[in-house]
């Protein structure tokens, strides 16, 4: 082989050596890429739940205090038939003392059973709670969670599994497949999570309907319960049950 031959089997050699190592070297840098845009994700979508976590805090309180005030709104109505109810008695003068103290004794069975069916308003929306406020909103937080890292734990072992010089192609394809399959069911349950935050806005919603009904009906019965107590009284006691 001639000096000249030698020269362009040399200058061949170098060019593929260059070919290779730049390849090799690009390849390296988006391994490196993805590892950064892994942990960006990682750190931004943690910063996203937390906002999501408050939001939903805060969703949740602003709902308790509505249905809060719905009771509280039941009691004083409650409270108001009952004082006006008791003063009726007492105040009554065409009863004598025996027909007003069986009066006082309807007064008080009746007034107890106001308060026991509004209790058991209470305590069954406390018993819907649970499921309002914290299942259906941390059942999509905690898949999320969950998903994010089993993904971190993933990517650990594709680069701890695949040798990074010999490899390279394999691991691109695989980190790719990885990130944009996350990214994909990271958005879906986001926009789960999003419609979760406003679950509580709609007027109908159906805890807050149910308990207003409850309620609703415990004071309507309650009046005509207080109804027929004075009417016992206006009959002198003489009406029979």
């Amino acid at each position: 082989m001639n000096r000249s031959s030698c020269r362009l089997v040399l200058c061949a050699t170098f060019l593929l050596y260059v070919s290779v190592s730049s390849t090799a070297t690009e390849q390296l840098s988006a391994i490196v890429q993805y590892q950064e845009w892994f942990s960006e994700y990682a750190s931004i979508l943690e910063e996203t739940m937390q906002i999501k976590r408050q939001g939903n805090s805060n969703a949740t309180l602003y709902f308790n205090k509505e249905l809060v005030k719905l009771l509280a709104n039941a009691t004083i109505e409650l409270r108001l038939i009952d004082n006006s109810t008791e003063s009726a008695i007492l105040q009554a003068d065409t009863i004598d003392e025996s027909c007003r103290q069986l009066a006082l004794e309807q007064f008080a069975a009746y007034s107890a059973k106001g308060q026991a069916d509004l209790q058991e308003c209470a305590a069954y929306t406390a018993g819907l709670l649970d499921y309002w406020t914290y299942e259906r909103f941390y059942g999509i937080a905690n898949i999320v969670h969950r998903e994010a890292t089993e993904l971190t734990h993933r990517v650990g072992l594709i680069l701890e599994q695949y040798n990074k010089i010999t490899q390279m192609d394999n691991i691109l394809e695989v980190l790719s497949e990885e990130y944009y399959a996350f990214n994909n069911f990271n958005n879906q349950f986001q926009n789960a999570l999003n419609l979760e935050l406003g679950r509580f806005n709609a007027p109908n919603h159906p805890l807050r309907t149910s308990l207003f009904d409850c309620l609703d009906m415990t004071v309507t019965f309650h009046q005509l319960y207080m109804d027929y107590v004075l009417s016992y009284v206006e009959s002198a006691c003489n009406t029979q049950y």
